[in-house]
């Protein structure tokens, strides 16, 4: 059985605690660029955006430098607080989209986010100053 993993806020950086309050952070937190946040609702459209969201901060949030193993199915959708069958539908979604590409098994899947990434840096281009 997966277990929320607890932080002490006070090793959170001081801009994250001020912003968002001890309470909300005793999970930890996950950085929101504000490239995205400005075109979020021209990228995120539908029924399902908000689950589509939470399946790439998820993926997001696991990402580290020097990973020694990808993370389980199971573990992102705990993560995103999805079931796991409802995580990996939005997953393929995703994949149909071409904003993520996977490999790997359910118990250690590699989750390329980079293809969103480029989906948002072409959306927000147009309101970058010249």
């Amino acid at each position: 059985m997966l277990r929320r993993n607890y932080v002490d806020p006070s090793r959170l950086p001081e801009a994250a605690v001020a912003k968002w309050g001890e309470e909300l952070l005793i999970e930890g937190f996950t950085p929101f660029p504000k490239r995205l946040l400005r075109c979020l609702s021209l990228v995120f459209q539908g029924e399902r955006a908000m689950d589509d969201l939470a399946v790439i901060l998820s993926v997001a949030d696991y990402r580290r430098p020097n990973l020694a193993r990808p993370p389980s199915i199971d573990f992102l959708a705990f993560i995103a607080g999805l079931e796991t069958d409802s995580f990996k539908q939005r997953l393929e979604v995703l994949s149909k989209r071409s904003w993520v590409a996977c490999e790997g098994l359910d118990a250690a899947i590699d989750v390329k986010i980079e293809p969103f990434i480029n989906k948002v840096l072409s959306v927000s281009n147009d309101d970058l100053p010249t």
